[in-house]
């Protein structure tokens, strides 16, 4: 995994399985230094998460920098355009990066 490629703005095109179809879209930018601003439909005010990868190469989301708590990804795949992450209850998030 080139992990380089997550800097930048994603923004989620589906999740499977769908239960819901209001699901609102989220934009995250992720940031060189573990930090992602999150924020919903480009109209709902960016919070701050923060990423880290561990040694499997999964992608930890945490709330605070000091966090205990986390979920973790699965990367599927990363590329310069495109990342699939399963969530550990197995939702698959498809995200597209903005130019």
């Amino acid at each position: 995994i080139n992990k380089e490629w997550i800097i930048g703005k994603w923004k989620t095109q589906q999740y499977q399985p769908v239960t819901d179809s209001l699901q609102p879209m989220y934009l995250y930018d992720f940031l060189k230094e573990g930090t992602a601003l999150r924020s919903i439909n480009d109209t709902v005010k960016a919070d701050t998460a923060y990423y880290e990868w561990n040694k499997a190469d999964d992608l930890v989301m945490k709330q605070s920098a000091s966090d205990s708590a986390s979920q973790t990804f699965t990367v599927i795949r990363l590329t310069a355009d495109s990342l699939q992450l399963r969530s550990a209850d197995s939702i698959v998030i498809l995200f597209t990066k903005l130019k």
